[in-house]
């Protein structure tokens, strides 16, 4: 009886009979050996594994959904990642308004804009006044929240952060729509 081997592209398995083989989790490319083969060549290559192969239905919605879920918290685990903000599909607006990674949609953006005009405009007014100089130190934060917001709104266009320092540009920001789905920079604070 012909015994066959495959592999992950980390480690060999087998051996395995036919009927073995129809219950590991092989598709057409994944690399198969039996006795009498020189190299390990696709599974789809072999008519008797074809077989095998299209007995297979393809996942349910459900599953690629849990695969995708699966890699993506296998990335936020890591916290190397870029993504290891977004440890869901929906975040809190204001979450992290001080942190530069991540993504963040236009409503949060504008009111993150409308935040610091208000804030901004009590500093000056205090200041002015001469009665508190002191509260100049708050444009540190202050400008940090803007810039963090501006990253974050820039991520969600799909570019890196520095774009905001394009004259007008956060007029784009404002009105653009962000990507669809995920990208390099995390995933879509829509949903």
């Amino acid at each position: 009886m012909k015994k066959y081997f495959y592999s992950d592209g980390k480690d060999k398995h087998g051996p395995f009979s036919l009927n073995e083989l129809n219950q590991e989790d092989i598709n057409k490319d994944t690399l198969i050996w039996f006795e009498g083969l020189d190299n390990w060549s696709p599974a789809g290559e072999f008519d008797e594994i074809k077989a095998v192969l299209e007995l297979k239905p393809p996942p349910l919605p459900i599953e690629k959904y849990k695969e995708v879920q699966n890699i993506e918290d296998k990335r936020l685990d890591n916290p190397g990642n870029l993504g290891d903000q977004n440890k869901s599909f929906k975040k809190d607006m204001f979450s992290n308004p001080f942190s530069f990674n991540g993504r963040i949609r236009r409503t949060e953006y504008g009111l993150s804009i409308i935040i610091y005009m208000i804030i901004a405009f009590i500093v000056n007014i205090i200041i002015e006044s001469g009665e508190l100089p002191i509260i100049a130190l708050s444009y540190i934060p202050l400008l940090w929240f803007l810039w963090a917001q501006n990253a974050k709104r820039c991520h969600d266009l799909g570019n890196s952060g520095w774009w905001q320092l394009i004259p007008f540009y956060f007029f784009w920001l404002l009105f653009e729509d962000g990507q669809a789905g995920p990208n390099q920079y995390g995933n879509n604070p829509k949903g």
